[in-house]
């Protein structure tokens, strides 16, 4: 019995889920008013400067403090290799440090957010539903062909 009623439960919450919305849009393609319905609009977000000002002065010294951080514990290391206490060949070392020069030197550049900006623009160029449009032009034209 409790699982009859666990199962009704489950198919009421599918249903509501996914029916009713397209229910709502009956005459129209329902994906495409969800679509436009849940795409982030972002106008929002253009005046918010007093907001991004100081986050981006957090940010930027945060990474001016990485980077003394890393030359001061460079150098340390090439003083400690030159009193004979310390190794040139430890790896993790090397690899740490440059691997966070590599970071800070992203943001500094803003080539992080460039590469988030294309990546921004390039999935926002995707048109999903295109494929499905050619590859039934394809099997058209595979049944024209035959």
């Amino acid at each position: 019995m409790k699982i009859r009623k666990t199962g009704t439960l489950i198919m009421m919450v599918l249903f509501s889920m996914f029916m009713l919305p397209m229910l709502a849009y009956a005459d129209d393609n329902p994906i495409t008013k969800i679509k436009e319905k849940m795409k982030f609009n972002w106008k929002v977000l253009d005046g918010l400067d007093f907001v991004f000002t100081p986050i981006g002065l957090v940010i930027s010294l945060l990474t001016i403090a990485t980077l003394v951080f890393v030359i001061v514990k460079v150098i340390i290391k090439l003083v400690k290799i030159s009193t004979g206490k310390g190794t040139i060949k430890d790896k993790w070392f090397w690899i740490e440090a440059g691997l966070l020069v590599f970071i800070v030197f992203l943001f500094i550049s803003g080539a992080f957010f460039s590469f988030l900006e294309n990546i921004y623009n390039w999935t926002s160029k995707q048109d999903i539903g295109g494929t499905t449009t050619t590859f039934i032009q394809m099997v058209d034209q595979y049944r024209n062909w035959s």
